[in-house]
């Protein structure tokens, strides 16, 4: 092989064998992260539902008033969202302004 000119080459790659050593940790907490932020995603998604809900059956006398009064079945599904961006709009806005010094 000497005389052919080829000479058998060997390459350690200390970085790679310490760096899949930490691989299953990092993909271990990377699946945590994905869970808990499932988690609050649902809580919040649940929370905004119940507090819709809670307003929507504590002004049941009022809808009833105001379509009596000639509001139209529109109106008040219109009236019930516009609503509810009152609660998802701000909770947005605050969510992003809360991850800028963590994305920093």
């Amino acid at each position: 092989m000497d005389r052919l000119g080829f000479y058998e080459v060997r390459s350690e790659m200390s970085l790679l064998s310490a760096m899949q050593l930490t691989s299953a940790a990092s993909l271990l907490i990377g699946l945590l992260f994905g869970i808990i932020v499932v988690l609050f995603v649902a809580i919040s998604v649940l929370l905004i539902y119940s507090l819709l809900m809670i307003s929507v059956e504590t002004k049941t006398w009022e809808n009833g008033v105001l379509r009596t009064l000639g509001m139209g079945k529109w109106s008040c599904i219109g009236m019930i969202i516009a609503q509810s961006f009152m609660f998802v709009i701000p909770s947005i806005l605050c969510a992003y302004i809360a991850s800028i010094p963590i994305l920093i």
